[in-house]
């Protein structure tokens, strides 16, 4: 935990208010991410999420300490900081105070950027954030009105701009991918989590002839991933694939020419070329507009690979800069993105091999910014099992729940099992 002389003041004041009046939220909106501090970044977000349920301080630090981020931060001591600023009186002042310290802070971080490259990127960057900082309050009644019409009109006629992937995991999202989205799928190495990434993006096309989904892999190269998907579309065992004009039959290379041909047609992109976060968001943006929001998926294999232009980063701090790089992009670009993970080794320590929240490798930052999170894992200890499961354990808009899959791994092609996903309620 940071020392109070190194905490600004203003975000003490602002956890003042979040923690003894947590029913300010009801006229106020506090994003997390104008915090600088870490710890009150974590303590913000549990608050936005959980605020409705607790009244004062001391609910709240019991509550918040016995979640999985709050056993590893020093809670007594985060909220002792707090209580000891001197008692502020405007919230509303408080907040605006707070946001314009934040963006003052990304502006000039911006400004800098633009300065050591003015990249259309960059340059980009800094003109959202000013368009950002300069929003009029009024503008909030505006999009309330918005907002409520939007909800009026969805009550007479059907969404149609989800994504559709798998039946029982478009259920569970409450009708398939959509804007704004980012998509988590943590799983240990060597379980399948690419080769699901590759079947939930064909699925996703063939079901939305106007997809374009593009992979940025930055484990397998693109010559692999496209003999995945081939194998897959096929049934063509993988290892043929390896040595085709040896190792296939006649009729499967007539197979093979087929898939081939087929899957050209589609808007299937696997790009190897980038490794930084900076050339995957300059590209993902560059096709979100060209291609329309609806008709976009890029998936990012995987996040813990990213680079960073920060060469004195840590791991965690370079994987929180990645994470909240690729929240903004769904934001800004009004997307969905799906990002794989690696699962840190508790997982395998445990009797049950299904993953928690607080497995996600190094930072909590992860399962903050994403709107989902899924866990690909083994029911057994046997590496040939060809079961797998699903867990959603986190979803703003939709439902919890675990879905069973079969995964044929010599053709690996990843299919629902034939029965409905199994609804947690929390």
């Amino acid at each position: 935990m940071q020392t109070n002389q190194v905490i600004p003041d203003i975000e003490r004041k602002a956890m003042w208010f979040l923690i003894n009046q947590p029913q300010v939220l009801n006229s106020e909106t506090v994003d997390e991410k104008w915090f600088s501090n870490n710890s009150y970044r974590i303590l913000a977000s549990y608050i936005n999420m959980w605020a409705g349920q607790y009244d004062n301080a001391d609910q709240i630090a019991a509550a918040f300490g016995d979640t999985p981020f709050g056993k590893k931060l020093n809670v007594q001591g985060i909220f002792k900081s707090i209580q000891s600023v001197r008692i502020p009186t405007d919230a509303h002042g408080t907040f605006q105070q707070l946001r314009q310290e934040f963006y003052k802070a990304e502006i000039k971080s911006a400004a800098m950027n633009v300065f050591k490259d003015p990249s259309s990127f960059n340059m980009d960057h800094l003109d959202e954030l000013r368009n950002q900082a300069n929003q009029k309050d009024d503008a909030t009644d505006n999009e309330s009105y918005k907002m409520a019409d939007d909800a009026l009109r969805e009550l007479e006629s059907p969404q149609a701009h989800f994504l559709k992937t798998y039946p029982d995991l478009d259920n569970l999202l409450g009708g398939g991918l959509t804007a704004n989205q980012l998509m988590i799928i943590g799983a240990r190495p060597s379980v399948g989590k690419t080769a699901f990434a590759l079947n939930l993006g064909m699925n996703a096309i063939l079901q939305n002839p106007n997809l374009t989904v593009e992979i940025f892999s930055l484990e397998m190269s693109s010559k692999q991933n496209m003999r995945r998907v081939y194998s897959s579309m096929s049934n063509i065992p993988l290892n043929f694939w390896k040595n085709p004009a040896v190792r296939m039959s006649a009729d499967q290379k007539k197979q093979a020419a087929d898939t081939i041909k087929q899957i050209a047609q589609l808007h299937f992109w696997s790009n190897d070329r980038l490794i930084s976060i900076d050339d995957i968001a300059s590209v993902i943006k560059q096709h979100a507009q060209r291609l329309g929001s609806g008709n976009y998926l890029p998936i990012v294999d995987h996040i813990g690979l990213v680079a960073t232009d920060n060469p004195k980063q840590d791991t965690r701090q370079a994987l929180e800069e990645v994470s909240r790089r690729l929240k903004i992009l769904t934001q800004t670009l009004k997307i969905p993105l799906i990002a794989l993970s690696q699962l840190n080794r508790g997982v395998e320590s445990r009797q049950s091999n299904e993953p928690f929240l607080s497995d996600l490798r190094e930072t909590g930052t992860i399962e903050q910014d994403a709107n989902i999170v899924g866990f690909l894992w083994r029911p057994s200890d046997d590496p040939d099992d060809q079961n797998l499961n699903l867990s959603i354990k986190k979803n703003r808009d939709g439902s919890l729940g675990k879905i069973e899959f079969y995964f044929q791994k010599n053709v690996q092609k990843i299919v629902e099992v034939n029965k409905h996903a199994e609804t947690v309620h929390e």
